[in-house]
């Protein structure tokens, strides 16, 4: 198949993949690129001759990739095996170390779990403080607060008391108050009926006396008529008789 590649390769696959041999390849490929010298694609001889020279470079590149899977492929069974190997390895002496290692192992265990230990107790006791302060603080409050309740309801009592006795003191000021003026109206209702009945009687015996000097007035009025009357009639029946007697006289 050598035979077909666009170069030959005479390298060890284990040095052709190395930077320099990677570039020894490169070069030799661009050397037989640029000898090649036909580039016209008129006749089907040069189509064929492009197609066979490019077919190589193909080939070749086909013929490094299986070479160099293959060498990556060696490798790899090479790698896995270092792995188990070393794996092995690395047990044994980790199980090793461990068994040198157990006594500190063990007491360094031990010295974590009485340090846990400690740091438990430690935070059980803080907690225990910290559960008793807040007791104590709660049990502060609940007395501050029962002591509070206690003023306000005495001050309510108060104010309850003060209230009442400044509604009785309201309403028997109130009383007074009427008292007063029930008795102030009593008074001036029989000082207006005394008035009343002294002015009534005052103008009863006014209107008797003067009903009295009005009749005394009428009898002296009646007595002046009566004597008026009979001093008329006297004068009448002497005026008669004087023209009674003077008819006579001329008669005679």
């Amino acid at each position: 198949m050598t035979t077909d590649l666009i170069i030959p390769i005479t390298v060890e696959t284990k040095d052709l993949f190395l930077p320099a041999g990677v570039d020894n390849i490169l070069t030799a490929v661009d050397k037989k690129i640029a000898e090649f010298d036909c580039k016209e694609t008129a006749t089907s001889k040069d189509r064929d001759k492009i197609r066979s020279f490019s077919a190589k470079i193909v080939k070749t590149k086909t013929f490094l990739e299986k070479q160099g899977k293959e060498l990556v492929a060696g490798e790899k069974a090479k790698l896995k095996m270092v792995d188990v190997e070393r794996k092995r390895l690395r047990d044994s002496l980790s199980e090793k170390a461990a068994q040198v290692r157990q006594p500190l192992t063990e007491y360094e265990t031990a010295e974590k779990e009485r340090i846990e230990k400690e740091r438990q107790a430690e935070i059980a006791k803080i907690e225990e403080e910290e559960r008793l302060k807040k007791e104590e603080l709660e049990a502060r409050e609940k007395a501050i607060a029962e002591k509070e309740a206690e003023l306000k309801k005495q001050e309510e009592e108060k104010r309850q008391k003060e209230e009442s006795e400044r509604q009785k003191k309201e309403q028997a000021e109130r009383d007074e108050r009427l008292k007063k003026e029930a008795a102030e109206d009593a008074k001036r209702e029989a000082e207006e009926k005394i008035k009343a009945e002294k002015e009534r009687s005052e103008r009863l015996e006014k209107e008797a006396v003067e009903a009295k000097e009005q009749a005394r007035k009428d009898k002296i009025a009646a007595e002046e008529r009566a004597r008026i009357e009979q001093a008329e009639a006297v004068q009448k029946a002497i005026a008669e008789k004087e023209a009674e007697l003077k008819k006579q006289e001329e008669e005679k």
